[in-house]
């Protein structure tokens, strides 16, 4: 497993809470007072057991809270691929992409506020997007080069689709070496630029699948 994988997987689990806040907070005896079921909770832990018993992550640690008070905390797994050190409560972990969970809690106060639809077209707010197109490689049966075509989307991405990673946006070489991720490096994203540079910069980069799919999942099939 990369560590940038192992990193992903440590941030999911912290996505509600840390083990260093929840050292701070009162634990419950029975969740059900906090409006847990407390059987729905331990499947948590069984599903995590599962993914680290997989190899999928080598563990994690999951506090969950409410008004102060902690209904659960466990700790799965393995603090190393090695698998030699006990995962524990008060791990200490290199993390990323912390800003994804502060973004996505501040999205869905927008959305209880009315202000932002999560299915609506990302190009009724950043209007700059609204022709992006899907690249796609196809080698010239010639020359036998790559080149990168593109296509309409089946259907427009959503502001869901920013939230969840299905809209088509990628990284530049990070995690992946295509030609169209690539093609990210053209992204204006620097300290002296603004994020209309940045979003006025993805308008001409093709989006690398479908929105609705992510990167993972198999080619959509027309129709």
């Amino acid at each position: 497993m990369t560590q940038a994988r192992m990193a992903s997987a440590i941030a999911l689990a912290f996505w509600l809470s840390s083990a260093a806040f929840a050292a701070d907070l009162t634990t419950v005896d029975n969740p059900e007072n906090l409006g847990f079921s407390a059987a729905r909770l331990q499947r948590i832990g069984s599903w995590y057991r599962a993914r680290v018993d997989a190899g999928a992550l080598p563990g994690a640690v999951v506090a969950i809270a409410r008004n102060g008070k902690l209904a659960y905390l466990e700790a799965v797994g393995f603090q190393d691929n090695a698998r030699t050190i006990p995962m524990k409560p008060d791990a200490i972990f290199w993390i990323a992409s912390m800003t994804k969970p502060v973004t996505s809690v501040a999205a869905m106060m927008l959305v209880e506020e009315a202000k932002l639809d999560l299915d609506a077209p990302v190009a009724r707010y950043l209007p700059e997007l609204k022709d992006m197109q899907v690249g796609v490689e196809k080698r010239d049966p010639a020359t036998g080069k790559k080149e990168i075509a593109r296509e309409p989307p089946r259907r427009l991405m959503t502001v869901r689709d920013l939230l969840r990673h299905t809209s088509g946006l990628v990284y530049p070489p990070q995690f992946s070496n295509t030609a169209i991720n690539r093609l990210y490096n053209k992204a204006v994203f620097e300290p002296d630029k603004t994020l209309a540079d940045f979003v006025a910069s993805l308008a001409d980069l093709p989006l690398a699948h479908q929105p609705g799919f992510a990167t993972t999942d198999p080619p959509p099939r027309p129709g």
